[in-house]
């Protein structure tokens, strides 16, 4: 330790010190009866020392040299590969780190241990449960960077398998230390087949081809020759035949047909299973396809021109993709044109305009039916003010309706919708109800109730064909209505979402996004791609997010974003625990989803795929740190590699009293307790 003044004192400051110090004993003697006053001018000599002591700034030197022992960083793989290990069990690899732990402690090795997978944890003593979803070998450099200081080496044991981040080798080799590594598992690996990604459009033309393109991994000693199917519900579109290579390798598979039927078509992809493969559910995966007409052929059959006819043809007509033909009924056996080209050509969708206005025949009434179902078309009847009861015998069969016979009341009636999907506002007119109907099947679907209970409009599907039907003479009130409104009302809400539903063209906007596949395994990377549904001004200010839940808890929240090159949205997260999850889809922060979804996560988890000893890996990482690679049944011989270390630091401290805290604390305090004598003295 060294004691120096910063600055040197010189006489004046000696002769002050000389006389204060004789001034201070001439007083405490001639005040010796006065205890209160000794003690004050005590307090003040000390405040004049101490300011004395900060002006001549003395500074004291400590300085030393002492050992710090190092420890060794000891990094445990705790991922799911690791319990799924023939040789050695979970079991035999905690009994095995536990007695390793033990000789550390024995032989006076300092060490801090830790667990890791996709996350690192520090630990007391070691837990191997093999819970994590991935292995991140690349997290450890970036901890050891941390602790560099503070360890004499460290020591990995893992069997060496990334399935998440980066390869690590380069960011190893920045260390002056060594890095042991201990192999845990059998260098063979097990086999497995599964369908990585499902690439193919969300919406299609009837008249298109449609590409798929299917990615399939193969990992595992494999050199067998395997059939790749595609089918549609349970009818084969295609199969091929390939020869995967194992090891990790990835081929692709074509396929290329024309949808058949339009509508949401659900196809799914599979894989013959291979000798001793661990996990056949990923061998199969499913994806829907919309399928949509490049143009509809639509037939409006009007028993007598009323004021829903012009509504219904400017409707119709303003719709590109619908070719309308229009059937005016002019006697009861003659229309205009002739009814012979309403029965020679097919239609997706047949409407009924005010009619019939009498009874069909039976005749008619079974050749309908019969072109209904050869054309597989759909039939929307909405009612007209010359229709009764009376007029709708016969078709009923066909609605899937029965009319109830009933006195009907002129007044107008409050109505509602009973789906809730359907956001129409709520401010709806009231509307006159001429015939009281139902629904005559368990399949038949009411969405709209007027005030009175009767349903007011009434979908059924039976089977493939599709019928609605509006029971009010004044759909026509519902347009009017609307055109006074800034935003659609409830005409938009019904006819959209009825030509939609009949034409089966209901969501051709809404299937913009789809998952690469709709099964995966935990850990495994979930790819979400779509089309550009937005218009370009929007793409600069808003953003896609995508919520995933578990029944109704949110766990996971991303952005999509918008890859120029391949002009397509693009986003990924990975796959949580196993069960089934919702996801949801919106632009910004807008609350309301512009499409939906669920997907399957399995039990199996992606690690599984690939258990063995990646040997290679940790004898790099070794050998780049002059370290040295270990199989699990040599690891004791690690310790001939390992022992105490210390490291001698020199620690130099310095002291200077006027920027020392404490004295100006004490001298302020003595200041304070000096006044508070005075005053209670009575002294100025």
């Amino acid at each position: 330790m060294d004691f120096e003044f910063l600055y040197e004192a010189d006489l004046v400051l000696w002769v002050i010190l000389f006389i204060g110090t004789g001034l201070f004993v001439y007083l405490y003697k001639i005040l010796f009866n006065e205890k209160w006053y000794q003690l004050l001018i005590s307090y003040r000599i000390i405040i004049f020392f101490i300011l004395g002591i900060m002006l001549l700034n003395p500074v004291i030197n400590f300085s030393g040299e002492k050992e710090k022992k190092l420890d060794w960083a000891i990094f445990i793989d705790n991922s799911a590969s690791i319990k799924y290990h023939q040789i050695p069990s979970i079991n035999a690899v905690q009994l095995g780190i536990q007695s390793l732990v033990n000789q550390l402690s024995e032989k006076n090795i300092s060490y801090q241990l830790y667990q890791f997978a996709d996350k690192i944890q520090k630990v007391n003593t070691p837990k191997l449960i093999g819970n994590g979803v991935t292995t991140n070998i690349g997290i450890i450099p970036e901890k050891i960077k941390q602790i560099e200081n503070q360890i004499a080496g460290a020591v990995i044991i893992s069997d060496g398998l990334i399935t998440e981040g980066k390869n690590p080798i380069k960011d190893f080799q920045q260390f002056d230390f060594p890095i042991h590594t201990i192999g845990i598992g059998e260098g063979s690996k097990l086999v497995d087949v599964m369908i990585e990604s499902i690439d193919i459009p969300t919406v299609v033309l009837k008249s298109d081809w449609v590409d798929v393109n299917i990615t399939i991994q193969s990992v595992g000693n494999i050199g067998d020759r395997l059939s790749v199917s595609l089918y549609n519900n349970s009818e084969l579109q295609g199969s091929k035949h390939i020869r995967l290579m194992g090891m990790e390798s990835k081929k692709d598979v074509n396929f290329r047909f024309r949808p058949k039927e339009i509508g949401k078509q659900q196809y799914e992809v599979r894989i013959s299973s291979v000798e001793d493969e661990i996990d056949i559910q990923n061998n199969r995966q499913e994806f829907s396809l919309l399928v949509l007409k490049d143009q509809y052929k639509v037939a409006l059959l009007t028993g007598s021109p009323n004021k829903n006819t012009s509504v219904l043809k400017r409707k119709l007509k303003n719709n590109p993709r619908v070719a309308l033909d229009h059937f005016i009924r002019i006697t009861e056996t003659r229309f205009r044109p002739a009814i012979k080209s309403f029965w020679e050509s097919p239609y997706e969708l047949i409407i009924f305009d005010n009619y019939p206005i009498k009874p069909l025949s039976s005749d008619f009434v079974r050749i309908l039916g019969k072109k209904l179902l050869s054309n597989q078309s759909a039939l929307f009847l909405i009612l007209g003010p010359n229709q009764s009861i009376v007029s709708l015998n016969g078709i009923t069969s066909i609605l899937g309706v029965v009319t109830e016979d009933s006195t009907i009341e002129s007044n107008r009636f409050y109505w509602e919708f009973l789906d809730e999907q359907i956001d129409a506002g709520g401010n709806f007119p009231p509307l006159k109800q001429s015939i009281l109907i139902s629904g005559k099947e368990a399949s038949s679907d009411t969405l709209a109730v007027s005030e009175k209970g009767w349903p007011l409009w009434l979908r059924n599907q039976n089977g493939n064909i599709r019928t609605m039907i509006w029971a009010s003479p004044e759909l026509n009130t519902l347009y009017f209505h609307d055109q006074k409104l800034s935003q659609e009302g409830s005409f938009s809400a019904i006819w959209n979402q009825a030509i939609s539903w009949l034409l089966k063209s209901g969501g051709e906007h809404e299937n913009f996004f789809r998952l690469n596949k709709n099964r995966y395994q935990q850990g495994e990377m979930v790819q979400i791609t779509g089309t550009q549904p937005f218009e370009k001004t929007q793409n600069e200010t808003e953003n896609i997010i995508i919520n995933v839940m578990h029944g109704s808890t949110d766990i996971i929240t991303r952005d999509i974003s918008y890859n120029i090159e391949e002009q397509r949205w693009i986003g990924e997260f990975r796959a949580p625990g196993p069960g089934e999850y919702n996801y949801s889809i919106q632009l910004g922060s807008n609350q309301d989803s512009i499409q939906t979804g669920t997907f399957q996560i399995l039990e199996s988890q992606i690690e599984l795929n690939q258990v063995y000893l990646n040997k290679k890996l940790l004898a790099t990482i070794s050998n780049s740190t002059n370290g040295q690679f270990f199989v699990w049944g040599s690891r004791d011989s690690l310790f001939n590699k390992i022992n105490p270390e210390v490291r001698r630091e020199f620690k130099a401290e310095i002291i200077k009293f006027n920027e020392s805290r404490v004295l100006l604390i004490i001298m302020i305090l003595l200041l304070c307790i000096e006044w508070f004598i005075r005053r209670n003295r009575g002294l100025s």
